[in-house]
């Protein structure tokens, strides 16, 4: 995407804009659990995540979008538009996390900053470019769309924090199948039954 309007904190950095259905007070909030937010990623595969002292977090997982292992502190910082997080490793220096106001609701704005090393080694590591920015916006953009709409109902947030946000993505999608053919499979037991009645 490109939006000549839209301040980037460098020339060598990505971005994708998600619009949301949320408040910007509700998407920060949702934005604060750095591990939800990161887990949504479909193409990061976690081997851990866990918060070492206060704004400080430790990630080590698999990139299958450039199968890059990622092992790097996370250091988190709250901004009057977001948050500002900077990686201890990698050619990935900074992501910037930016809430904007929508008249529909708040657009979430992530920009990947790639200028924290010298223009030379970047263009060695290119290999290391993290590749799934607009597969995580996708994926957040459906997620905050069906959080807003079924965040009431307890077994939804109950089953999404707890079964569903610590699976592998191919989980998730061997999951998503599963329920499709079962609801699939009701649906056309049910049907015979009517026949059946119906006879």
């Amino acid at each position: 995407m490109s939006d000549l309007k839209l301040p980037l904190p460098s020339e060598d950095a990505a971005w994708v804009r998600v619009i949301t259905p949320l408040s910007v007070e509700t998407l920060r909030e949702f934005c604060r659990d750095l591990e939800r937010l990161y887990r949504i990623n479909p193409m990061l595969e976690f081997e851990s995540f866990r918060q070492t002292a206060p704004d400080y977090y430790y990630l080590r997982a698999n990139n299958i979008s450039n199968g890059q292992e990622i092992a790097t502190e996370l250091q988190v910082e709250e901004t009057d538009d977001g948050f500002k997080i900077t990686y201890s490793e990698g050619i990935k220096s900074t992501t910037f996390i930016r809430i904007e106001k929508d008249t529909q609701g708040a657009n979430l704005i992530i920009i990947d900053d790639y200028s924290g090393l010298p223009m030379t080694e970047r263009s060695e590591r290119l290999a290391e470019v993290d590749r799934s920015l607009e597969q995580w916006g996708q994926a957040l953009y459906r997620h905050l769309h069906n959080w807003q709409r079924w965040f009431w109902f307890p077994p939804y947030r109950w089953y999404i924090r707890r079964v569903w946000q610590p699976m592998k993505p191919s989980a998730r999608r061997i999951t998503y199948m599963l329920i499709v053919i079962t609801l699939f499979e009701l649906v056309a037991f049910l049907v015979m039954m009517g026949l059946w009645v119906l006879w």
